[in-house]
């Protein structure tokens, strides 16, 4: 399922690496997380799996990534649930101090919605901007956003 959903030209053309992931690459892949503290998640709305979220941590800071593959999910406040939820536990649980996360150049859906979760663009490169998330610029998007997650809910 998730090589499926990487695979997919809808996924595959905002990934940094765009080849095709064959079976053995994906065990491959599988095989060497055994070895680092790397995380990946499958997401799930109401018992369907709709995307896939990771973090990869390195020294003091870590690398987080996610897409949604649901595309009845991508324009909505789902997203925000799901990587609010996710950075809390990065910064609280795991004490994270720092975040960063890669976008293709061409990705800007993904630059707006990181930037609104308080991501800033540091880095640029030629595929892609490289932006980093600090708690306290976090806690201040997430005060923006999250009446409008409640008002959802009700």
């Amino acid at each position: 399922m998730v090589r499926n959903w990487r695979n997919s030209d809808e996924v595959k053309r905002y990934a940094l690496n765009q080849n095709y992931i064959t079976k053995e690459q994906q065990e491959a892949w599988f095989q060497s997380l055994q070895e680092k503290e790397d995380k990946y998640f499958v997401i799930y709305a109401k018992d369907e799996p709709i995307g896939l979220i990771w973090f990869n941590k390195c020294d003091e800071t870590v690398e987080t990534g996610f897409y949604i593959y649901d595309t009845t999910k991508q324009n909505s406040l789902t997203p925000y649930k799901i990587v609010s939820i996710f950075h809390e536990y990065l910064f609280n649980s795991k004490e994270f101090k720092t975040l960063t996360c890669k976008i293709m150049h061409d990705n800007q859906r993904a630059v707006r919605f990181n930037l609104s979760l308080g991501y800033k663009e540091i880095e640029i490169y030629e595929e892609y901007k490289s932006y980093t998330l600090k708690f306290d610029d976090y806690i201040k998007a997430v005060a923006k956003i999250s009446k409008l997650l409640l008002k959802e809910n009700e």
